[in-house]
């Protein structure tokens, strides 16, 4: 994928169709996929954005927040309003995005993230795993927030 493409990961085609209409619109090339098995395939390819839809069937957009941070692609998760969900999105270093986004506040959203290439990853991570899981979620954010807190850095300790 080049550094214009943005994969949208939507299972709903109202949804999809709208988002693809305006990202195109504006230059981007679009990737569309509908599923969580096709999303992971294609953030290998190294797009500039990722937006997914919160619900994917077994998995969610969270969990391909989590993969696509990991390759420092920034993502957005789109779904019903819901502060739960955008806390663990905004954990996850991703934006959660309503579904009666507007045309307007989606490419204004866009505009302001940082580029894949100046986003990269910020913490070693294994990123071939098969799947991650909500409780795999659970058990890093135990560790604390080295994992989910990048606008930290970690010093070395003083001798």
């Amino acid at each position: 994928m080049n550094s214009r493409t943005v994969l949208i990961v939507a299972p709903t085609r109202p949804l999809a169709s709208a988002l693809s209409a305006w990202l195109a619109d504006t230059g981007h090339d679009v990737d569309l996929v509908t599923s969580f098995a096709d999303a992971k395939t294609q953030l290998a390819k190294g797009p500039c954005l990722m937006i997914s839809e919160v619900r994917l069937g077994d998995y969610n957009g969270l969990h391909l927040a989590l993969r696509a941070h990991a390759h420092g692609i920034p993502a957005m998760v789109i779904g019903a309003p819901d502060s739960v969900l955008q806390h663990e999105a905004e954990r996850l270093g991703a934006r959660y995005l309503t579904s009666d986004i507007e045309r307007g506040d989606l490419l204004r959203a866009v505009e302001f993230l940082p580029t894949a290439a100046a986003n990269g990853p910020r913490y070693p991570v294994a990123t071939n795993l098969s799947f991650i899981s909500a409780s795999d979620v659970e058990s890093m954010r135990d560790l604390g927030s080295l994992f989910f807190a990048p606008h930290r850095t970690l010093r070395p300790m003083a001798s």
